[in-house]
């Protein structure tokens, strides 16, 4: 807080966090607290005294519709700050532990960040191979500037021969230049950088989705083809120490690791698209109320 503007953005967020609260706690205000979710079982009186949190149930007198209409009035931010920052009522596939975050909101997050990081990967890609280009073109470069050097200390040297070296060097070079000028080395660190944290997020978002759901997880290709794409995220990341050093087997394994990667990510999508389709279909977008058992 000692930095001047420092004071004003805490105040800022503060106002912004009351305001966002304001129509989550006008849109529950209307139904009687008939039930407390389960993860509030056993609490103290006063915990569970907190309409916000028991008016997120459907009242007794309550129709579905008109619980919808209700929880939908508080979207966005009752969406974020009720249902998934404190994900504490009854709803939805699995018992209805996690409220919307078994709904189709949440549950589409994985395919469509995955399908991101696939084009991303091949953009990723590109630069890496872009700046293999640079190293590969100095590597060319060192023989014939030796051998430029060379005939040019001659007393009298093949002149055919002078000009032809002289005139492939100074391609080679322009391209270098220019290929230099991309700036890839960087964007290329930069952008595999964020691969890698983005896509072992949601490899994991993505299982924890599903167990949100439905309890389990679905051993098969898909998810071991996920693992193993996160594992190998992780491989080719630890070879970076060595291919910095100029290790050449390491930058071959990065290289080698990583179209296993893509082709990976490649086989995935058929059946990405199908498990999509499947959420699309059958989770809905706001989780039906289910009855509690103990109360049956």
């Amino acid at each position: 807080l000692k930095h001047p503007g420092a004071k004003k953005c805490v105040m800022s967020r503060v106002a912004l966090a009351m305001a966002a609260l304001l129509p989550c706690a006008m849109a529950f205000s209307a139904a009687p607290a008939t039930r407390i979710p389960m993860q509030l079982r056993g609490a103290t009186a006063s915990t569970r005294a907190c309409g916000l949190v028991m008016q997120q149930q459907r009242g007794t007198g309550e129709t579905n519709d008109q619980y919808k209409a209700r929880l939908a009035a508080s979207v966005p931010t009752a969406m974020l700050l009720s249902q998934v920052m404190l994900p504490l009522q009854e709803a939805a596939a699995k018992q209805g532990q996690w409220g919307l975050l078994e709904g189709k909101a949440v549950a589409m997050v994985h395919p469509l960040a995955m399908a991101t990081l696939f084009l991303f990967t091949l953009f990723t890609g590109y630069q890496g191979l872009m700046w293999r280009q640079v190293r590969e073109l100095g590597e060319e470069l060192k023989p014939l500037n030796e051998e430029l050097k060379a005939l040019e200390a001659q007393e009298t040297p093949d002149a055919a021969k002078l000009s032809a070296v002289k005139a492939e060097v100074d391609e080679m070079t322009a391209k270098r230049k220019e290929l230099i000028s991309g700036n890839f080395r960087d964007k290329h660190f930069a952008a595999a950088s964020a691969l890698l944290a983005c896509g072992v997020t949601f490899s994991i978002e993505g299982c924890c989705d599903t167990y949100l759901r439905t309890g389990k997880l679905f051993p098969g290709p898909h998810l071991f083809a996920g693992a193993g794409i996160t594992v190998l995220w992780a491989v080719a990341a630890a070879l970076v120490p060595q291919m910095q050093k100029g290790n050449d087997t390491a930058r071959s394994a990065h290289i080698a690791i990583n179209t296993v990667i893509l082709g990976l990510f490649a086989w995935q999508i058929p059946t990405g698209f199908q498990i999509t389709m499947n959420v699309i279909n059958k989770v809905p977008w706001l989780p039906q109320l289910v009855a509690d058992a103990t109360t049956k």
